[in-house]
């Protein structure tokens, strides 16, 4: 099974900008800070406030049809660490939505 990147995100704002298909089914997402700074303390929230959401679109990306994936539970999904995730869904166009304090870089993996 390889691991292909799907984005580095490398500032704040929308990656990549129109989205990326995504084929669906349950897929494992990798998110890790890779500036050296982050080893010593991986929150990101606390240190700079960079928090990533995850947006679908059904609608092929088009304004307004972008919805925030939400876990089981309905809460907005908020990567704010290095993190590992499964999700499952079906076939969409998915992007992932950064805000930050700083400038983060943010390597976005799946399988």
């Amino acid at each position: 099974m390889s691991v292909a990147t799907i984005v580095t995100i490398d500032d704040t704002g929308t990656f990549p900008s129109g989205g990326f298909d995504y084929s669906g089914r349950q897929k494992t997402f990798a998110f890790r800070r890779i500036d050296q700074t982050y080893s010593q303390n991986p929150d990101w929230e606390a240190r700079d406030n960079t928090i990533v959401k995850i947006q679908a679109s059904l609608g092929d990306g088009v304004a307004g049809s972008w919805i925030p994936l939400t876990d089981s539970e309905g809460n907005e999904i908020l990567v704010t660490t290095n993190s590992v995730l499964n999700i499952s869904i079906g076939k969409c166009k998915l992007k992932f939505v950064v805000t930050s304090n700083a400038t983060p870089n943010i390597d976005v993996r799946i399988t």
